[in-house]
């Protein structure tokens, strides 16, 4: 129980706890930038969620990458969405969900990287 956790193990709560509290709250920003249009089109969602999806192509070029370039590309498709008048609606609600349920992933792994790294401490 008061084992010491592998150093590899808490890198990667680390990083998945800061990752998706950022991605989150990108995700977050991306909804808001996509509401400006209100019932029209949103043109600066447009622009932006194209320039994420085009960002995420490039991050998933590396194979070692692959996983981010496939969700940076979804929050851009989102993005593209959630500027159309008919979908943006829906968009902008699972966009809204997926925000707040990366930010409590993320909360979730960091407290687990924290309380690990109190426990290599002692």
């Amino acid at each position: 129980m008061g084992d010491i956790v592998p150093r590899n193990q808490l890198v990667k709560q680390g990083v998945q706890g800061i990752a998706g509290v950022g991605g989150g709250v990108g995700l977050l920003i991306l909804r808001a930038i996509a509401a400006i249009g209100e019932k029209a089109f949103s043109v600066p969602g447009l622009i932006v969620g194209g320039v994420v999806t085009v960002a995420g192509l490039v991050i998933m070029s590396s194979p070692e990458d692959r996983t981010a370039g496939m969700v940076t590309i979804g929050a851009g498709a989102l993005t593209l969405a959630a500027s159309l008048p008919l979908i943006g609606g829906i968009a902008n609600a699972f966009m809204w969900i997926g925000g707040f349920g990366l930010i409590i992933a993320g909360g979730i792994s960091l407290f687990r990287f924290l309380r690990n790294l109190r426990r290599r401490s002692r």
